[in-house]
């Protein structure tokens, strides 16, 4: 399994990488961050690029390739990839591919992508059928955590990082869940992000193929996805899936009589963060079923959905288009 290494501030991770990375190793950092000079922080060659949810496609990955041809790059080469979770599911995706597979590290520059994206091996890009339709499965050789680049994250993208740790609280620790919801700051201690990531590398390492157990990680994704792509994606992925996760609460209650009192605190950490806990949906019933249809959990007119009896408890289920639409509409 992937090896996790937490560090405090950008010249330890400068040092970690010129002690750690042969000189034939290339670094690829998002845009988004160019005011930190990470260029500087090593010797290994770099190259900054320009990505967003917008360009998370296939004209992206063949950019990343000739990226990766161009720096020389062979079979012996490793890829450090430093961003958001745009650029590592794209950078990741592109190691994986070029000549057969090259070796990878992740440096996760969000909170959302250091809770999530950067754990688990998947790897991906959108395209006409949804988001991650084509990807694979395939490691990191390490994951770096610095908590110094949360440094550059702008409210809205430190709270979506927050709903993504949210939920792994509710599927795993009333612990984190708790914290969330009763601190009087929105920011965490790195302790609680580590508890975080720690909740879903247990689980990658049990079910890494996603055959039973992983399935749990989508807890608030299945109606989440739909919000994000009837919007056309001007919502936020963690303000689509912060309100898919109230949805699937209520889904929870009527199906494994999940108490009113969970729900009514995930509503009290929403208010906290001024995130909304519904959606008004622009496409009519049949444009929202072919969403779903398209969704890679689906099987004709239904779709595996994560529901929970209890904090830490949840179970997998198949319910029908109907049930979600009844749901979300009302």
């Amino acid at each position: 399994m992937t090896r996790n290494i937490f560090l405090e501030s950008c010249n330890d991770l400068g040092h970690h990488i010129g002690e750690n990375f042969s000189n034939n190793s290339l670094i690829i950092v998002d845009e988004a961050l160019d005011k930190l000079n990470l260029h500087t922080l090593s010797d290994l060659q770099t190259k900054y690029f320009k990505v967003s949810e917008d360009t998370k496609n296939l004209n992206a990955i063949e950019a990343i390739w000739d990226i990766m041809f161009s720096s020389n790059l062979n079979r012996s080469s490793e890829v450090i990839i430093i961003g958001g979770g745009v650029l590592l599911d794209l950078a990741a995706f592109a190691a994986s591919t070029f000549k057969r597979g090259i070796s990878f590290t992740l440096i996760p520059s969000t909170l959302l992508a250091m809770v999530d994206a950067s754990h688990g091996g998947k790897n991906g890009f959108n395209n006409n059928y949804g988001k991650n339709q084509i990807g694979t499965f395939n490691l990191p050789n390490n994951v770096i955590i610095c908590s110094e680049l949360l440094s550059t994250l702008d409210d809205r993208d430190y709270k979506d990082g927050l709903v993504e740790l949210i939920k792994h609280g509710l599927i795993g620790s009333k612990e984190i869940f708790n914290q969330l919801v009763f601190s009087d700051d929105i920011k965490v201690d790195f302790e609680t992000i580590k508890k975080g990531i720690q909740i879903k590398t247990d689980i990658v390492e049990e079910d890494f193929l996603e055959n039973g157990k992983r399935k749990y990680l989508n807890f608030g994704h299945t109606i989440g996805h739909l919000i994000e792509h009837d919007s056309n994606f001007n919502l936020s992925h963690g303000q689509a899936v912060a309100i898919g996760i109230n949805y699937e609460l209520e889904l929870s209650k009527r199906h494994f009589g999940l108490s009113q009192e969970v729900v009514d605190n995930y509503n009290l950490f929403l208010k906290k963060i001024n995130f909304s806990n519904s959606y008004e949906f622009i496409n009519n019933i049949n444009d929202l079923i072919k969403i779903l249809e398209d969704d890679k959990k689906s099987t004709e007119d239904s779709i595996d959905i994560v529901l929970l009896s209890d904090i830490s408890e949840p179970n997998l289920i198949n319910l029908s288009f109907g049930e979600i639409l009844e749901v979300v509409q009302n």
